[in-house]
């Protein structure tokens, strides 16, 4: 996603990453064999990838955990950004994501794969735009995981194929958010999206939520409803969200 994103015109990036790469990334990230072998750190090698794309892009790297990070560290580091995106499988980084950008004011993204890769999602916070923060839409997450639960975000088994349709995605509402305002589909997404601010993507084929064909219940269960499909669900504010809603 970063690579596209600097295709796409993208003149600055912040990765941020505490882990190296190891032989299993291959399956399913943008790495080189000799990254893996050498055990590069997945920024440093991100770094390097977008460089070839791009030489004037400018980017800095940090090889930590987001988690550990004191508010002065994250204001120093994302203050200039002006989108966040969260691509990881640790709830508690997509946690601290909501956050940070409800902190800083800052649009933000966050991406996530489903076990197996047979569907993923993307949550999207706009300010002034959407209501509904990260936390109000994944609340039943955030219960599951207080209660020792693994939450369902897992990639475990996806493919780099199923990450790519997920991250296709995510890479045009994170363009959208850049661009507000332009006279261009990309400068009109974020408002023509308004508050459906939870999309979720369908992949496999036979992919049921709970037992429940989630996808046949906004699109129908006629015989064009197979796979590879997107709905766009509309969001609520939960006036007592622990991170955005104050018990209001």
């Amino acid at each position: 996603l970063a690579a596209d994103l600097v295709r796409s015109g993208l003149g600055r990036i912040t990765l941020m990453d505490p882990q190296r790469f190891e032989i299993s990334n291959l399956q399913r990230q943008d790495v080189l064999a000799a990254d893996a072998e050498r055990r590069n750190f997945k920024t440093h090698a991100c770094a390097g990838l977008v460089r070839s794309i791009n030489p004037d892009v400018h980017v800095e790297t940090h090889e930590t955990d987001l988690c550990a990070l004191a508010d002065a560290d994250i204001d120093r580091i994302f203050g200039p950004c002006d989108v966040l995106i969260f691509g990881t499988d640790s709830f508690a980084a997509q946690a601290r994501g909501n956050q940070i950008a409800l902190r800083l004011g800052k649009p933000a993204v966050w991406i996530g794969l489903y076990t197996g890769g047979r569907a993923g999602e993307i949550v999207f916070h706009i300010p002034g735009v959407t209501p509904a923060c990260y936390r109000c839409i994944c609340s039943a997450r955030y219960r599951a995981h207080s209660s020792g639960v693994s939450d369902k975000t897992s990639s475990q088994g996806g493919t780099i194929l199923d990450l790519r349709l997920v991250d296709a995605i995510a890479g045009q509402i994170a363009v959208g958010a850049l661009t507000r305002g332009a006279d261009n589909r990309f400068g009109k997404l974020i408002d023509q999206l308004g508050n459906r601010n939870l999309l979720q993507v369908k992949i496999d084929p036979g992919y049921t939520l709970n037992g429940k064909d989630i996808f046949a219940r906004h699109l129908g269960d006629g015989p064009a409803n197979f796979s590879f499909t997107t709905i766009a669900l509309p969001m609520e504010r939960d006036p007592n969200c622990p991170d955005c809603g104050h018990g209001e």
